[in-house]
């Protein structure tokens, strides 16, 4: 049990509740059973589309022995065409040994699930919506003044792929706990004079949204334009029909990304996982918490729930406000005129370097992966790492282990209390892996920890990116990269109390021991591509 004085004293400032609103007693809140009956319901339609699908084209290739001699043909025909792809590495491996031994219908499912045949049309209209957002908005990035050679590679990097601009002149605040981080936010949405804008993977009703709704309500009156963006799949079953009828008859623009539909298309599995506020052009937000419950630990589903946020002020406030108008027009496919809501920002000071960068089918290049990997590959003293989820491939694998081998302190922060079974039996064996080449592995005692945050001596990124397949290759996220000296001191010594308050995992604890756990995450690896 967690039972030092510092943890204590942790404990009471990270589960802070407002003495002045009676509902922050509340520790659970009501699941709405029908959006899950209806999400349920939607995906048993999915599966039952699937295996007829199967069923038929099975059934139509053993009718003859030539067309189930094509039906191999073309299976190794995929599998070349699956090694020539962009894919990772433990992808391309999923999908050839699924494309020979179930050659029969295994085609079929492949071509149903390329992005590059079925994301092609979408992909244009962002493209054209980028082309527009870069007309009004010129992006320049940095051309000198970096003190690190790794931070100035980093952000020609950042900028290279995908056009983000490194900014100065932009404070930037760490915090440790999503309740620090929403009571800051509702404190500065508040004092909103111009717009809001939300954008996050869940909303969910409760005791959050209920303060959300107050005050946008509030704001609404005053003449403030609110805008939300919410992943339908994400939110299905948590925000329910009757508190989105109620947003919209306050004036809030509600939009969802993706609708979640019974039908199987290679983009349901797409998903909107970023998490953005951005108040007046002058202030945003993000991090990894979503607006639920949970994340202010109002809700309990799997013990504490460890999260972080961060605030932006200045110039760099520009690149998240980009992000949300983006999205916007894609989802709307209405022209934005982009010059009342950006250069509303007061310059600051610091000359800390600070990037908001975006990742997601809308680029060619997985960002997010790319920003983890040169973070690492930079590190020459430490490297910490904290997130939910450790599924990674076998080249940024490779990265860690040699770094570790080269005498970097290697850490990785896992939770305690897993979320979903079958994914930490991958994570935790994944990361397990890596103990017998130096890396320390931790658990945060009776904690879910859904942080973000990859930091070296060098910078930190913070933000929605898991370590994971999902979100490196299949969902639209969003983080900020930065070497301000104030936040990595913070995120620091968050880590350090962090690893206090953590279980370390040895030879002697390791799952990996026991046969049978270890023949189940070897196992479940074969689904990792899609976790």
């Amino acid at each position: 049990m967690l039972g030092s004085k510092k943890l204590r004293f942790r404990r009471k400032l990270y589960f802070k509740k407002r003495s002045t609103d009676s509902r922050a007693v509340r520790i659970k809140t009501e699941t709405n059973k029908a959006g899950v009956f209806k999400k349920l319901s939607i995906v048993f339609l999915i599966l039952v589309q699937l295996a007829s699908l199967i069923f038929l084209y099975t059934w139509f290739s053993v009718a003859s022995k030539w067309v189930l001699l094509f039906n191999f043909i073309l299976s190794c025909v995929t599998c070349v065409y699956v090694l020539s792809s962009n894919k990772n590495g433990l992808s391309k491996a999923v999908w050839i040994m699924f494309l020979l031994v179930c050659f029969a219908f295994s085609n079929l499912i492949y071509w149903l699930s390329d992005e590059r045949v079925f994301f092609r049309k979408a992909k244009k209209r962002y493209k054209a919506v980028y082309d527009n957002a870069e007309q009004q908005y010129a992006v320049e990035n940095l051309n000198g003044g970096f003190n690190n050679p790794v931070v100035e590679s980093d952000c020609r990097y950042l900028y290279s792929v995908g056009r983000f601009n490194a900014y100065r002149e932009s404070d930037i605040k760490y915090y440790p706990s999503g309740t620090l981080f929403f009571d800051d936010v509702l404190e500065r949405i508040n004092n909103a004079k111009k717009f809001i804008f939300i954008e996050f993977f869940i909303v969910s009703d409760g005791v959050l949204l209920d303060r959300f709704y107050d005050i946008l309500s509030k704001k609404i009156s005053e003449g403030v334009e609110v805008r939300l963006i919410y992943d339908d799949m994400g939110s299905k079953g948590t925000l329910s029909h009757r508190m989105k009828v109620k947003l919209k008859k306050a004036g809030v623009k509600l939009k969802a990304f993706n609708k979640f539909l019974p039908l199987f298309l290679v983009g349901m599995n797409y998903r909107d996982h970023r998490k953005i506020i951005s108040v007046d052009g002058d202030t945003v937000y993000t991090g990894g918490s979503n607006l639920a419950d949970e994340y202010v630990n109002e809700k309990r589903m799997h013990g504490y729930w460890k999260d972080t946020g961060i605030k932006i002020t200045g110039k760099a406030v520009d690149g998240f406000t980009l992000m949300f108008l983006k999205q916007w027009e894609v989802l709307t496919r209405a022209r934005e005129d982009y010059s009342q809501y950006l250069n509303l920002f007061t310059p600051t000071k610091s000359t800390s370097t600070v990037v908001p960068y975006a990742d997601g089918l809308d680029y060619d290049h997985p960002i997010g992966r790319g920003v983890y990997e040169k973070i690492i590959a930079g590190a020459n003293k430490f490297v910490y790492i904290m997130t939910p989820y450790f599924i990674i491939d076998d080249g940024m694998t490779d990265i860690i282990i040699n770094k570790a081998l080269s005498g970097v302190d290697v850490r990785i922060v896992l939770p305690d209390v897993p979320d979903k079974a079958y994914v930490y039996s991958v994570s935790r064996n994944n990361a397990e892996k890596l103990i017998d080449y130096g890396v320390k592995v931790y658990t945060m005692t009776n904690a879910f920890v859904h942080s973000k945050i990859v930091q070296s001596e060098n910078c930190v990124s913070v933000g929605s990116v898991n370590m994971d397949l999902r979100s490196f290759y299949q969902q639209f996220e969003c983080s900020v990269y930065t070497d301000d000296k104030t936040v990595m001191a913070d995120v620091l010594d968050d880590f350090n109390e962090t690893f206090e308050v953590s279980a370390l995992i040895t030879d002697k604890n390791k799952r990996r021991n026991n046969v049978f756990r270890r023949i189940l995450a070897g196992f479940m690896q074969l689904f990792a591509p899609f976790m």
